[in-house]
């Protein structure tokens, strides 16, 4: 698959505006692509089930919220019949994904968020990222490997952590003003 923003970098070092301003609307319009098929009907069940397949245990979440629609902490599965059994009932839920099994996530939110991961980053104290998806509301989402520890609200300005016990909503879920969580490098999710 060809890295068009990598060669938009290439070109912009070039000083060819011409070549970038081409590539610049090749990525629009698979960006584009992308938001069209993820809003489709059945596009959060297709992924859920994706998700399941893959290993990733996950559970229904409210459509444009956080709130789960099971018990999940019991419930999150990768039963294929239950994944599909939950979308066809709530066709618009988001994917929950319950932390601590496959990834934990550092929760980025807002710029006390992206300043102290920037902190954390410079003293060498962030694991390695695995994953990274966008949240609705500007924040990122940064996947990293489980470490058997549990969750940690506000454990610096604008950064949580979510480990054992915990979960995060999956791309390509909407958030409440009907933007999407989006992956930006996605996970090995082979199970």
């Amino acid at each position: 698959m060809v890295d068009h923003e990598e060669l938009m970098c290439q070109a912009l070092t070039r000083l060819d505006i011409e070549e970038f301003e081409r590539l610049a609307q090749i990525v629009e319009a698979e960006a584009e692509q992308r938001r069209r098929r993820l809003a489709a009907p059945g596009a959060l069940g297709s992924a859920a089930a994706w998700y399941a397949a893959q290993g990733v245990p996950v559970f229904p979440v409210r459509p444009g919220e956080k709130v789960p629609l099971v018990r999940w902490r019991d419930e999150a599965t990768t039963n294929p019949g239950q994944v599909a059994a939950w979308w066809r009932a709530w066709p618009q839920a988001n994917i929950g994904m319950p932390t601590g099994i496959r990834w934990d996530v550092i929760d980025i939110d807002g710029p006390p968020g992206y300043q102290s991961h920037g902190l954390l980053r410079e003293q060498g104290k962030v694991p390695q990222r695995l994953g990274l998806a966008t949240t609705p509301r500007g924040g990122m989402h940064v996947y990293i490997a489980p470490t058997g520890d549990g969750n940690a609200a506000s454990f610096l300005p604008g950064l949580d952590y979510r480990g054992l016990g915990g979960y995060v909503v999956l791309p390509p879920s909407r958030g409440a003003t009907g933007r999407s969580y989006e992956w930006q490098q996605t996970p090995l999710v082979a199970p």
